[in-house]
């Protein structure tokens, strides 16, 4: 049976990010990926129309939007965009689920990396799927060339003062911690070198607090600290049968039961929980197995391509676009390859910023077009001067 032809639609390169979501729809689809960023000196509706000519000539049915992130790719490039079927990818869905919400009513399912942000979707009448971008071939350790477990725990990812707080006692308790976090100063380990590190260790400790130093989604900006977030971690430890001790979030209750997956809450609960592991072999394989079994039952693809081959059901139409929506869309709609040279091309997308608004009520059209005509004569000044990097 011939396989159906996706395409995704990439913002720009990222190895980590982009192979693995690859490789796991090559599996079931003759898969073909683009980069908006390749697209130089091209507009929004250059763009869209360049990317509806690959979709004719390649036959293709599916796309792929990697929204996070990247406002250019919002709610009414998708919609031009022509195929049978549109999904939108995200990864952080913590931080944009409220502009994501809006540009998923272009698109018939959503695949996200976070168990609640399904559900958040579903609760708003989307179809929405979990995807675990960590299960790809590339990202597991070689098992025929593991080496000897010499690092009791291993900690990867940012480093944000409270992981640094919680790192430091465990290695003032006396246990055998290889941190190779990272921040702006102290760079991270390459792909490679984390999977030898992976094959030395027996446990893998996941930290589940937001990195920044507040959280930064439109409603909750600087109101909280942090968000308890599923994490990666906890996946990459799994599909490579390695241990996972993790700091507590509610995605991993949905994924898993209570005896799967040791969890805590405190610093000095971390502690007990990894001397209790490390003192007793029989316990950590007994644990690490139901774990990894777990992880590998919930990366199965089956069920994200079944929910890619559900009948289309009706669209989740909005009551309205919000207005910060389209103020934020029409910006990254003019903006696209803005300068002096081109300031012609860029009126007749003023085209497009109209269509946006004709549903709208006076004030909201007069606010987003006047606004559109004063972003477009002041960035098409200042980036001919200083160009966008």
């Amino acid at each position: 049976m011939k396989k159906k032809k996706v395409l995704i639609i990439f913002k720009y390169p990222r190895g980590h990010w982009n192979i693995p979501v690859i490789n796991q729809l090559s599996i079931y689809y003759e898969t073909e990926y683009v980069y908006i960023s390749d697209y130089k000196n091209k507009n929004f509706t250059e763009i869209t129309n360049e990317i509806n000519n690959l979709i004719k000539v390649k036959n293709i049915e599916i796309v792929i939007f990697d929204a996070d992130y990247f406002k250019f790719i919002n709610f009414f490039f998708i919609d031009k965009i022509n195929s049978k079927k549109k999904i939108l990818l995200t990864g952080d869905d913590f931080e944009l689920h409220e502009i994501h919400s809006v540009t998923v009513s272009a698109c018939d399912l959503v695949l996200t990396a976070c168990p609640l942000s399904v559900l958040k979707y579903k609760e708003k009448g989307y179809q929405a799927q979990l995807i675990h971008f960590e299960n790809d071939p590339k990202f597991k350790i070689n098992k025929k060339s593991d080496l000897e477990k010499e690092i009791d725990v291993l900690f990867f990812g940012d480093l944000t003062p409270d992981r640094r707080d919680i790192l430091d006692y465990i290695a003032k308790e006396g246990i055998n911690l290889k941190n190779v976090g990272h921040d702006k100063i102290t760079p991270g380990v390459s792909d490679e070198e984390l999977l030898k590190l992976i094959s030395k260790s027996k446990i893998i400790i996941n930290l589940s607090k937001s990195r920044t130093i507040s959280v930064k989604n439109y409603p909750s900006e600087s109101v909280y600290k942090f968000y308890y977030q599923f994490k990666a971690r906890v996946i990459t430890a799994g599909i490579n049968r390695i241990a996972c001790v993790s700091e507590y979030s509610p995605g991993q209750e949905l994924l898993f039961e209570e005896n799967e997956i040791a969890t805590f809450y405190t610093k000095e609960q971390c502690v007990k929980l990894l001397k209790k592991f490390l003192s007793n072999n029989n316990l950590l394989e007994e644990y690490t197995k139901k774990f990894s079994d777990k992880v590998y039952e919930q990366c199965k693809f089956d069920k994200i391509y079944e929910a890619i081959e559900k009948p289309n059901i009706k669209k989740i139409k909005l009551i309205k676009i919000p207005y910060w929506y389209l103020r934020i869309s029409a910006k990254q709609i003019i903006l696209r390859n803005i300068k002096l040279s081109n300031l012609v091309k860029v009126i007749f997308q003023f085209g497009v910023i109209i269509e946006m608004v004709r549903n709208t009520n006076i004030f909201v059209k007069f606010f987003v077009l006047s606004e559109t005509l004063l972003n477009a004569l002041w960035y098409s000044f200042i980036l001919t001067i200083k160009p966008k990097k």
